[in-house]
């Protein structure tokens, strides 16, 4: 219980609402938001301690000289069109070694599948590590692999527990 006190940055309460603690992690996860990220800066709203958008808002950084931002007049609690819940995906990043165990009979075909799925310029971003893998991405990527008789699916260089931005 003590080390988790330790991590704690803010817990407070607001005109009665439970406000969520946040963990430095957490500030952490929520502080990169992807370039030309729509923000939301309604602390009012009921959903915002569950909203990837206030939560960027509130802990990121981000790296636009302006910002995009939902209008909070417009927009607020159960009816909120720009409401993303806050959660926690396994985010993949490479696929250079994606084809190492694959038979030469299939290279062709299952990079193509997989190219166009992507398209060119994204499928170079993805496969060179640049660009997050999502877990649908994956999915289908996994598909291929399968279709073509690989049971143990597709393996991506490396993987990350991310908010699916």
């Amino acid at each position: 219980m003590q080390s988790a006190r330790k991590n704690i940055i803010f817990a407070f309460a607001l005109n009665n609402r439970f406000i969520f603690f946040i963990t430095m992690e957490e500030k952490h996860i929520y502080s990169n938001p992807p370039e030309h990220y729509l923000f939301c800066a309604n602390d009012n709203c009921e959903k915002a301690d569950n909203c990837l958008r206030r939560l960027a808002e509130k802990y990121g950084q981000s790296k636009d000289a302006i910002m995009q931002m939902v209008n909070p007049q417009l927009c607020c609690g159960n009816s909120c069109r720009y409401y993303r819940e806050k959660k926690i995906v396994r985010m993949a990043y490479g696929m250079k070694q994606l084809y190492e165990k694959v038979l030469a009979k299939d290279i062709a075909s299952m990079r193509y599948a997989v190219n166009s799925h992507f398209g060119n310029g994204s499928y170079y971003k993805r496969r060179n590590g640049r660009q997050a893998i999502t877990p649908k991405e994956q999915l289908f990527v996994d598909k291929v692999f399968k279709a073509h008789g690989y049971a143990e699916g597709a393996v991506f260089d490396r993987y990350a527990d991310e908010p699916e931005w």
